[in-house]
């Protein structure tokens, strides 16, 4: 949590860290003219070191704040943190910041200055002394006038509900830091909203949550929820739970290659005239409707990275060699479904040279040889198009013995008498030359 900003809630004499997270005035260590705050108002505070052993915070106030608060959503990732937390020592407390906010001067906002305070501001700081003073004197007189009513609320016992129970994955929705969702309890009029926080989780993966249900051979998760109720209403709540605890990078990463794996063996849902897709292409026409071609790959090298990752396959050193050259500055890397294949671009010294590779078939390599023009290399690429269509109709022969391009093949030697990756590459790379 260190250099994260926080914001620090006060109403009368509570201030809060986070929902249902409070701590004493003596907790904070504010002096002892700090007895109630006339307006709500809050601090904004970075966090410089912390003991979490001991449940320490050490911050610096970056602003002292007159007016209502909310916690931001980077503040609510670290609920569970800021729940340990017992005591939280300021490396300074501004003398008029600390004043005008216990005051509930209207409109106030206040950033505490790094030098030394001049004669001025100390008279304004007593001038402001004195208002909490008489502010404290006419709430003391309205506290006893209503001596009655306050200890009839303070007879008033919070109770707390505890339940155990499961909620179908499909039901949650992902956040960011957290997953939500509303359950009706027995006992409790209107359903309750839960939030468990975990801060690996992105909204992204509320798309793709099913892939989490196979990751975690579960379509429930076990909820133990804390329910505290006063006067009839609900004051907070605190949910977790294992399933969701369990969700780390390691099982991100899980969840991941079952998503690639399965977009690898989808079938469109209905025919499509086309055959080559750039990555973003291909995740809009096999990937669920709501997903994001950046929640897992930042680019198409990831995604050939992890398609070679979770396959056995026959070409895994031919793709490799070809993914190291691919001139990605050019052109994006293309893919074929079927058969599952690679388009790549090599750029030469005279001409670009467009490869096309299977996956895992008994295809051999296709090369095409064109001028090195952005112009002719689209061209190029629409006429492959066109040519994998014709073999995925017509079959290969078909296309050899019409072929109006110029190209070249190079077979692969799956015997085990030579190494067929060496042999398949000195062809290759004397066919670029």
């Amino acid at each position: 949590m260190i250099g994260q900003e926080f914001k620090i809630l006060f109403e009368e004499d509570r201030a809060q860290i986070a929902p249902g997270k409070v701590l004493s005035f003596a907790q904070l260590g504010l002096p002892a003219i700090a007895k109630s705050f006339k307006s709500p108002a809050y601090w904004t505070v970075q966090v410089l070191n912390s003991e979490e052993a001991v449940g320490k915070l050490y911050c610096s106030i970056q602003a002292y704040v007159v007016g209502q608060g909310q916690f931001e959503r980077s503040q609510l990732a670290f609920k569970e943190k800021l729940e340990r937390v017992e005591v939280i020592t300021f490396r300074s407390i501004d003398t008029a910041g600390l004043l005008k906010t216990l005051s509930g001067s209207q409109h106030f906002t206040h950033k505490p200055h790094l030098f030394a305070r001049g004669r001025s501001e100390r008279e304004a700081d007593m001038r402001a002394m004195e208002t909490v003073r008489e502010t404290q004197s006419k709430q003391k007189e309205i506290t006893q006038t209503n001596t009655t009513v306050a200890e009839s609320k303070s007879k008033t016992r919070k109770k707390i509900h505890q339940e155990t129970f499961q909620i179908s994955i499909k039901d949650l929705q992902f956040k960011f830091g957290c997953v939500a969702f509303t359950k009706s309890i027995k006992g409790i009029r209107d359903a309750v909203d839960f939030t468990i926080y975990n801060e690996e989780i992105r909204e992204e993966f509320d798309a793709v949550k099913n892939y989490f249900a196979n990751v975690l051979k579960t379509k429930k998760i076990e909820v133990y929820a804390s329910i505290e109720i006063s006067n009839g209403g609900i004051d907070s709540t605190k949910a977790t739970s294992p399933q969701i605890e369990r969700i780390s990078k390691e099982l991100i990463d899980s969840v991941k290659f079952e998503f690639v794996k399965a977009t690898a063996r989808k079938k469109p849902g209905i025919e499509i005239n086309k055959s080559l897709f750039t990555m973003d292409e291909y995740f809009e026409q096999f990937a669920d409707e709501k997903f994001k071609s950046n929640t897992f790959h930042r680019n198409e090298q990831d995604l050939l990275n992890d398609l070679l990752a979770i396959q056995q396959t026959k070409h895994y050193k031919h793709l490799r060699y070809l993914s190291s050259i691919h001139a990605s500055h050019i052109m994006k890397l293309r893919f074929v479904v079927k058969p599952f294949s690679f388009i790549f671009l090599i750029e030469g010294e005279r001409n670009y040279h467009v490869i096309w590779e299977t996956l895992d078939t008994r295809e051999a390599t296709y090369i095409w040889h064109i001028k090195k023009e952005l112009p002719e290399l689209k061209r190029c690429l629409r006429k492959i198009e066109e040519i994998i269509h014709v073999i995925q109709v017509q079959g290969k022969t078909a296309y050899i013995s019409s072929a109006e391009e110029p190209f070249r093949r190079i077979y692969h030697d799956y015997s085990e008498v030579v190494d067929g990756f060496i042999k398949w590459k000195g062809e290759l790379d004397s066919t670029l030359s």
